[in-house]
């Protein structure tokens, strides 16, 4: 096998990282994914251990009318070359993980992820790809 390759027997993961809402239980200004934590924004965190980890792909979910900002001011500027589609979230939550799941494309297995919690590991992705490839689903 080539790098770079695919193998038939290895399974696709990708990464669905929610950052469409709006925090309002926080009463701030700024939504909860573009709060800065350490000089960045939360999403900056998810998105981190999605790049360094094992997971091939990843969708961002963003407000509508925030894809450009999130292209530009997030992916493009930190270098996170696994977001392969940024679209739209919906009214809700539920809608968010569809418009989501719409865009992934090929993949075995799919990791749902809220931005708005940025302490993701390598541990928790590792352990967690354990669960789902053993027993189909896994929540953490």
């Amino acid at each position: 096998m080539r790098r770079g390759e695919i193998s038939v027997n290895e399974p696709r993961f990708t990464a669905i990282c929610l950052a469409a809402g709006r925090g309002s239980r926080m009463e701030s200004d700024t939504q909860k994914q573009y709060l800065l934590l350490r000089e960045k924004p939360m999403l900056y965190y998810s998105l981190k251990a999605f790049q360094e980890s094992f997971v091939d792909s990843v969708v961002l979910v963003t407000g509508k009318g925030e894809e450009e900002y999130c292209r530009r001011r997030i992916v493009e500027s930190y270098g996170f070359d696994k977001v392969k589609a940024i679209v739209a979230g919906g009214r809700e939550r539920y809608h968010s993980v569809y418009h989501g799941l719409a865009a992934v494309g090929e993949s075995e297995y799919v990791f749902i992820h809220d931005s708005a919690r940025p302490f993701l590991t390598q541990e928790i992705l590792l352990r967690t790809k354990e669960g789902v490839t053993e027993h189909g689903a896994c929540v953490v």
